[in-house]
């Protein structure tokens, strides 16, 4: 039967290239937010026993024994979960690792507040804070992420493996004083130029994620590697491992991260020739 609502010279959209340019539009969308990881404009560390203000943001910032103390100026208008911060705001960290404490804001302007395993001394705790300004200049000067052709030779059947116990995949950080620590899941498997291949997928704060270097690491792309994210309701049934879908870190972006270098054993001996390519202007550590 013949639907004389098309025309006879149309051509049927490719699913798969429609999915993919659906998800790059909204990895741009987030990423040029007007608090996205093209807004920050410092991260301010603070150690045990420091006292600190930050330029432009009214109150002051101290740290002892593991606690975190935001003292607000008089009449100053900062906020905490939309509610006027008019008394010490303490923010105390409760896991080992990387671990985010809360959000103040302040007009426009955002301020990310963190704690961070000390990595001379595991039992305690550095805190830092990351400002987020919209009107930021690698905000405004973004145009677009460049990324390889959409090629579905680089989607390949794969197999998730559970991990047998509990592990937790340490990576250092492009912050040499930074320890990144994630719950390892499992290992995502598949065979690729005739070997076989297996990476780590761990729990990066609720997110399914591959953390992987490549041949293409420093040269076509990122210099310490890329993130793939899998599907947490179909882990288990995982018939599929896609790098079209290879993003970049947010510390790609912006030299205000604490992004988690890839483990030596998460690193392919071959070029991903496929994904994000290195943006313009990279941010360099």
């Amino acid at each position: 039967m013949t639907n004389h609502n098309v025309p006879q010279d149309a051509h049927k959209a490719d699913p798969y290239i429609q999915q993919w340019h659906i998800w790059h539009a909204q990895r741009v969308e987030e990423l040029s937010s007007p608090h996205g990881y093209l807004s920050p404009t410092s991260i301010n560390w603070i150690n045990d026993g420091q006292s600190k203000t930050i330029e432009g943001i009214p109150g002051t910032w101290s740290s002892k024994n593991d606690v975190l103390v935001y003292t607000p100026e008089e009449r100053a208008q900062v906020y905490n979960a939309e509610t006027l911060v008019e008394q010490p705001l303490v923010f105390v960290p409760t896991a080992f690792g990387e671990e985010a404490l809360g959000y103040l804001d302040y007009g426009d302007i955002r301020i990310e507040v963190n704690a961070q395993t000390n990595l001379n001394d595991q039992n305690n705790h550095l805190f830092w804070l990351r400002v987020k300004d919209p009107d930021a200049e690698r905000r405004k000067a973004f145009k677009c992420i460049e990324h390889f052709p959409i090629d579905r030779r680089w989607q390949f059947p794969a197999t998730f493996r559970r991990a047998d116990d509990d592990e937790l995949d340490i990576h250092d950080s492009v912050v040499k004083t930074v320890l990144q620590s994630y719950p390892v899941l499992g290992f995502v498997e598949f065979d690729y130029g005739g070997g076989h291949h297996s990476l780590v997928v761990s729990d990066v704060f609720g997110h399914v994620t591959v953390f992987f270097s490549d041949e293409t690491t420093g040269k076509e792309t990122y210099g310490i590697g890329r993130v793939l994210h899998l599907d947490p309701l179909k882990l288990d049934a995982l018939d599929v491992i896609d790098f079209n879908y290879a993003f970049n870190y947010p510390c790609a972006f912006s030299p205000y991260c604490t992004c988690p270098i890839p483990s030596r054993r998460n690193h392919l001996p071959f070029a991903v020739t496929a994904g994000e390519k290195t943006p313009e202007d990279s941010a360099q550590y």
